[in-house]
């Protein structure tokens, strides 16, 4: 009951700020930013060499290169070390949440059909790299596991403690190697596809 009383003191609290006067003037103040704000009129800055390039061109370009970034960190995947397989997973998630943003900028039916492939090609890099990243925490708590042996757990069980750890390290030991190859077989499909923004 407590938390429900906090959760509707909160929901007031919010309700009453997003009714003030103040948070109608930082809106009215943003949104009068957006439209005519300064950035808006100066050609000499950075900004405004954005503003006059087609967004599907920027667009285009952000996709490229996270695209590019993916083909270089995958090419050898079998001789990345879990971090960098991490590190590729997460590239991997970024590409395709920038794909599903910019998508709006390529509605042709070709583009659309080719964003599904390449997004779907993506999606099954990133579930296997996703598991091999399982496979390294769980291999790490594990580990842990068998370390943490005290006196106490010695005297009563730490034998059998012992074997099941191996037993499961083992097990995540051997599940490796096929994720791996299920990991570069959805890479190489993932580079075969065509890009949806060209």
């Amino acid at each position: 009951m407590k938390a429900d009383t906090q959760h509707l003191r909160l929901q007031l609290r919010a309700r009453t700020a997003v009714e003030s006067l103040r948070f109608r003037d930082l809106a009215l103040d943003t949104a009068a930013w957006i439209e005519t704000g300064d950035w808006t009129r100066n050609p000499n800055d950075a900004a405004g060499m954005l503003r006059r390039r087609p967004f599907a061109a920027e667009a285009a370009e952000q996709l490229r290169r996270q695209w590019k970034k993916i083909l270089k960190s995958g090419k050898h995947l079998d001789r990345l070390d879990p971090q960098h397989r991490h590190k590729l997973r997460i590239q991997g998630k970024k590409l395709r949440y920038a794909a599903e943003f910019f998508a709006p900028a390529f509605p042709r039916k070709s583009a659309v059909r080719r964003r599904k492939d390449f997004v779907a090609s993506l999606q099954q890099l990133q579930d296997a790299l996703g598991e091999l990243n399982d496979i390294a925490v769980n291999e790490k708590l594990l580990e842990q596991l068998g370390d943490g042996e005290d006196a106490d757990s010695k005297r009563h069980g730490g034998r059998i403690r012992k074997a099941f750890v191996g037993r499961l390290s083992g097990r995540e030991e051997a599940r490796i190697a096929p994720v791996l190859e299920e990991a570069e077989r959805a890479y190489a499909a993932f580079a075969k596809a065509k890009p949806f923004w060209v």
